[in-house]
């Protein structure tokens, strides 16, 4: 992952796969790759942004699909929760 200002761009060597982000979109990977949880991260962003909480939701898991499909992204769930994170980040132990 590099950010260059407020935008971030993560690349998957083994794929070649690139993905641009805009500063809301690194801030959620930044929120993400801190905490795990999406609902965290929209609790957060919904301070720091003037959106309201429907669309906010709506444009987080949008973009966690998109990052899942392009395996820059992955889901964990247990019995309790599911947590997320970035895939050049190690897994939770």
């Amino acid at each position: 992952m590099r950010r260059v200002g407020e935008e971030t761009f993560l690349l998957d060597l083994n794929t070649g796969v690139y993905f641009g982000l805009d500063a809301v979109g690194s801030r959620f990977v930044e929120l993400l790759e801190n905490n795990g949880e999406i609902a965290v991260a929209h609790r957060v962003m919904l301070q720091e942004f003037e959106v309201t909480a429907g669309v906010l939701e709506t444009d987080l898991l949008r973009l966690a699909e998109e990052m899942c499909a392009k395996r820059l992204l992955v889901v964990e769930t247990n019995s309790e929760q599911a947590t997320a994170r970035s895939a050049e980040q190690s897994p939770r132990q």
